[in-house]
Protein backbone atom coordinates (compact mmCIF):
# COMPACT_ATOMS: atom_id res chain seq x y z
CA UNK A 1 0.00 0.00 0.00
CA UNK A 2 1.09 3.06 -1.15
CA UNK A 3 2.34 5.80 1.53
CA UNK A 4 -0.74 8.57 2.21
CA UNK A 5 0.11 12.34 0.79
CA UNK A 6 -0.75 14.87 3.42
CA UNK A 7 -2.67 17.83 1.38
CA UNK A 8 -0.56 20.98 1.31
CA UNK A 9 -1.38 24.21 0.28
CA UNK A 10 -1.62 25.02 -3.64
CA UNK A 11 1.68 24.90 -5.27
CA UNK A 12 1.98 28.16 -7.31
CA UNK A 13 4.31 28.57 -10.34
CA UNK A 14 7.37 31.29 -10.21
CA UNK A 15 6.18 32.94 -13.35
CA UNK A 16 9.24 35.91 -12.79
CA UNK A 17 11.67 33.88 -15.02
CA UNK A 18 9.44 32.95 -17.91
CA UNK A 19 8.68 36.42 -17.88
CA UNK A 20 12.02 37.52 -18.20
CA UNK A 21 13.26 34.93 -20.94
CA UNK A 22 9.87 36.09 -22.81
CA UNK A 23 10.75 39.90 -22.86
CA UNK A 24 14.27 39.11 -23.93
CA UNK A 25 13.18 36.51 -27.01
CA UNK A 26 11.29 40.06 -27.96
CA UNK A 27 13.69 42.45 -27.87
CA UNK A 28 15.95 39.90 -29.67
CA UNK A 29 13.57 39.96 -32.62
CA UNK A 30 12.51 43.94 -32.61
CA UNK A 31 16.67 44.53 -32.87
CA UNK A 32 17.16 42.01 -35.52
CA UNK A 33 14.07 42.99 -37.59
CA UNK A 34 14.66 44.68 -40.78
CA UNK A 35 12.37 47.12 -42.14
CA UNK A 36 11.67 47.46 -46.19
CA UNK A 37 11.70 50.87 -45.98
CA UNK A 38 12.53 51.85 -49.56
CA UNK A 39 9.72 49.90 -51.08
CA UNK A 40 6.77 52.01 -49.41
CA UNK A 41 9.01 55.54 -50.31
CA UNK A 42 7.69 58.05 -52.65
CA UNK A 43 9.89 59.64 -55.25
CA UNK A 44 9.44 63.16 -54.96
CA UNK A 45 12.04 65.86 -55.03
CA UNK A 46 11.42 69.35 -53.72
CA UNK A 47 11.94 72.21 -55.90
CA UNK A 48 15.49 73.94 -54.75
CA UNK A 49 14.96 77.08 -56.02
CA UNK A 50 12.06 78.53 -53.37
CA UNK A 51 11.54 77.88 -50.25
CA UNK A 52 14.16 79.10 -46.67
CA UNK A 53 17.26 77.49 -47.80
CA UNK A 54 16.96 78.36 -51.59
CA UNK A 55 20.04 77.99 -53.46
CA UNK A 56 20.33 79.74 -57.00
CA UNK A 57 19.77 77.10 -59.90
CA UNK A 58 19.63 77.73 -63.45
CA UNK A 59 15.92 76.72 -64.06
CA UNK A 60 15.17 75.96 -67.49
CA UNK A 61 11.22 77.06 -68.80
CA UNK A 62 9.32 74.06 -68.45
CA UNK A 63 6.18 74.58 -70.68
CA UNK A 64 3.09 73.90 -68.80
CA UNK A 65 -0.90 74.87 -68.53
CA UNK A 66 -2.05 76.59 -66.09
CA UNK A 67 -5.41 76.30 -64.65
CA UNK A 68 -7.22 79.20 -62.47
CA UNK A 69 -10.39 78.32 -60.45
CA UNK A 70 -12.20 80.96 -58.71
CA UNK A 71 -15.51 80.49 -56.39
CA UNK A 72 -17.92 83.50 -57.88
CA UNK A 73 -21.04 84.29 -55.15
CA UNK A 74 -19.27 82.24 -52.77
CA UNK A 75 -21.41 83.71 -49.77
CA UNK A 76 -24.88 82.80 -50.88
CA UNK A 77 -24.94 78.77 -51.22
CA UNK A 78 -28.03 78.92 -53.93
CA UNK A 79 -25.65 81.15 -56.12
CA UNK A 80 -22.28 79.76 -55.39
CA UNK A 81 -20.56 78.05 -58.66
CA UNK A 82 -17.32 77.60 -59.95
CA UNK A 83 -14.91 79.73 -62.51
CA UNK A 84 -12.44 78.24 -64.62
CA UNK A 85 -9.80 79.70 -66.59
CA UNK A 86 -7.76 77.50 -68.84
CA UNK A 87 -4.46 79.10 -70.32
CA UNK A 88 -5.12 81.98 -72.52
CA UNK A 89 -8.36 80.59 -73.60
CA UNK A 90 -12.19 81.84 -72.59
CA UNK A 91 -13.47 80.92 -69.24
CA UNK A 92 -15.54 78.41 -68.26
CA UNK A 93 -18.54 79.24 -65.98
CA UNK A 94 -19.85 75.44 -64.16
CA UNK A 95 -23.51 75.61 -63.57
CA UNK A 96 -24.56 76.27 -59.57
CA UNK A 97 -24.47 73.05 -58.50
CA UNK A 98 -27.31 71.82 -55.43
CA UNK A 99 -27.88 68.09 -54.68
CA UNK A 100 -31.90 68.27 -54.66
CA UNK A 101 -32.78 64.67 -52.94
CA UNK A 102 -36.29 64.12 -54.11
CA UNK A 103 -35.20 65.12 -58.21
CA UNK A 104 -32.61 62.94 -59.31
CA UNK A 105 -33.48 63.89 -62.78
CA UNK A 106 -32.56 67.51 -62.36
CA UNK A 107 -29.55 66.08 -60.30
CA UNK A 108 -28.08 64.23 -63.50
CA UNK A 109 -29.23 67.22 -65.99
CA UNK A 110 -26.86 69.16 -63.80
CA UNK A 111 -24.14 66.64 -63.54
CA UNK A 112 -24.61 66.05 -67.33
CA UNK A 113 -24.04 69.83 -68.01
CA UNK A 114 -20.68 69.66 -65.48
CA UNK A 115 -19.62 66.62 -67.00
CA UNK A 116 -19.65 68.22 -70.61
CA UNK A 117 -18.03 71.25 -69.30
CA UNK A 118 -15.43 69.00 -67.88
CA UNK A 119 -14.75 66.82 -71.03
CA UNK A 120 -14.43 70.29 -72.90
CA UNK A 121 -11.59 71.29 -70.20
CA UNK A 122 -9.65 67.68 -70.93
CA UNK A 123 -9.92 68.56 -74.14
CA UNK A 124 -8.60 72.10 -74.41
CA UNK A 125 -5.48 70.50 -72.52
CA UNK A 126 -5.39 67.46 -74.82
CA UNK A 127 -5.17 69.87 -77.50
CA UNK A 128 -2.04 71.91 -75.81
CA UNK A 129 -0.75 68.58 -75.09
CA UNK A 130 -0.53 67.44 -78.88
CA UNK A 131 1.06 70.61 -79.80
CA UNK A 132 4.03 70.09 -76.83
CA UNK A 133 4.56 66.49 -75.40
CA UNK A 134 6.78 67.44 -72.57
CA UNK A 135 3.34 69.79 -70.98
CA UNK A 136 3.38 70.01 -67.37
CA UNK A 137 0.13 71.17 -65.50
CA UNK A 138 -0.63 73.78 -62.62
CA UNK A 139 -4.00 74.02 -60.88
CA UNK A 140 -4.26 76.95 -58.73
CA UNK A 141 -6.89 78.02 -56.64
CA UNK A 142 -5.53 82.53 -55.87
CA UNK A 143 -6.98 84.16 -52.98
CA UNK A 144 -9.44 85.44 -52.08
CA UNK A 145 -11.91 83.79 -54.11
CA UNK A 146 -9.77 80.39 -54.62
CA UNK A 147 -9.77 79.50 -51.00
CA UNK A 148 -13.91 78.70 -51.61
CA UNK A 149 -13.52 76.42 -54.44
CA UNK A 150 -14.96 73.11 -53.82
CA UNK A 151 -12.73 69.96 -53.35
CA UNK A 152 -14.85 67.74 -56.21
CA UNK A 153 -14.13 70.70 -58.73
CA UNK A 154 -10.37 70.89 -58.29
CA UNK A 155 -10.37 67.02 -58.59
CA UNK A 156 -12.32 67.39 -61.95
CA UNK A 157 -9.33 69.34 -63.16
CA UNK A 158 -7.05 66.49 -61.86
CA UNK A 159 -9.13 64.11 -63.66
CA UNK A 160 -9.10 66.10 -66.86
CA UNK A 161 -5.45 66.68 -66.95
CA UNK A 162 -5.06 62.62 -66.55
CA UNK A 163 -7.87 62.35 -69.19
CA UNK A 164 -5.48 64.39 -71.80
CA UNK A 165 -2.52 62.55 -70.77
CA UNK A 166 -0.35 65.15 -68.35
CA UNK A 167 0.90 63.05 -65.49
CA UNK A 168 2.77 66.04 -63.67
CA UNK A 169 0.81 68.34 -62.25
CA UNK A 170 1.68 71.33 -59.75
CA UNK A 171 -0.66 72.45 -57.18
CA UNK A 172 0.03 76.23 -56.37
CA UNK A 173 -0.12 76.65 -52.53
CA UNK A 174 -0.97 79.25 -50.20
CA UNK A 175 1.70 82.28 -50.30
CA UNK A 176 4.25 82.57 -47.11
CA UNK A 177 2.82 84.90 -44.65
CA UNK A 178 4.83 87.92 -44.00
CA UNK A 179 7.14 87.89 -41.36
CA UNK A 180 6.00 90.03 -38.30
CA UNK A 181 7.98 92.73 -37.18
CA UNK A 182 10.21 92.41 -33.50
CA UNK A 183 7.66 92.96 -30.61
CA UNK A 184 4.74 94.50 -32.80
CA UNK A 185 1.77 92.85 -34.59
CA UNK A 186 1.82 92.62 -38.21
CA UNK A 187 3.61 93.44 -41.28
Amino acid sequence: MPPKIPPTDEVMLNMTPMIDIVFQLILFFLFSLKFKTLDYRIESQLPRDRGINATNQIVEDIPSVKILLFRLDEDDATKARTKIKVGGTPEIILPVYTWVPDNPKANSLIEDERDKQFREIAGRIAMLYKQNPKLKGEIETPPPKGAAVPHGDIMRILDSFLEAGVTEVNFGGAPAPLPKKQGGHGP
